[in-house]
């Protein structure tokens, strides 16, 4: 089974992954592979989000390594939830899931996170959004933003992480029923 887990950024979106994979799945993160590729190139998130605004082949390489990496332990028998802005665009899954939350409390759990000021992880997310949304309407045409694309849409700001997850998991064991 593959799940994908989109959102905005200070959503939930890692947290509930981990939270799901320790239910046996594997947790397979585009931002994590854009973190690492950034921290090779010695470059913020937001530096590198500047880059790939101009070398759409950046986005196009974490896409494909982030399916590589769920092919792969599909192959294996594995489980998968693959979380990231665009996955549930790149990659067939079983259920598409999209988190998002008042941008206040995205804020406030990036500030926890990157031990940055609130102010500039407002900044941050605002820019970062903004850069990810014209990226790939220009690169795959499509909106992110659309929660027609998705399953199951949560507000993370409404629910702690068990009812999160006990949402989900309901969710995942009905399709499994429907199936």
């Amino acid at each position: 089974m593959i799940i994908t887990l989109s959102g905005t950024i200070g959503s939930g979106k890692t947290t509930i992954a981990d939270e799901i994979s320790d239910t046996n799945f594997v947790h397979i993160s585009a931002g994590g592979i854009m973190r690492r590729m950034a921290k090779e190139r010695n470059l913020s998130l937001l530096d590198f989000s500047a880059c790939a605004e101009k070398n759409f082949e950046i986005d196009r390489e974490i896409d494909n390594l982030q399916m590589s990496l769920v092919e792969k332990e599909i192959k294996k028998g594995n489980n998968c939830v693959a979380e990231g802005r665009i996955s549930w665009f790149v990659m067939k899954s079983d259920i598409k899931i999209f988190l998002d939350a008042n941008i206040n409390v995205r804020a406030k759990r990036v500030v926890q996170r990157e031990k940055c000021s609130y102010e500039d992880a407002l900044k941050s997310i605002k820019n970062r959004e903004l850069s990810e949304y014209k990226r790939f309407k220009e690169i795959y045409n499509i909106d992110i933003n659309d929660l027609r694309n998705y399953d199951l849409c949560i507000n993370t700001s409404k629910w702690g992480i068990e009812s999160m997850e006990k949402i989900i998991f309901t969710a995942i064991e009905n399709l499994i029923n429907e199936i």
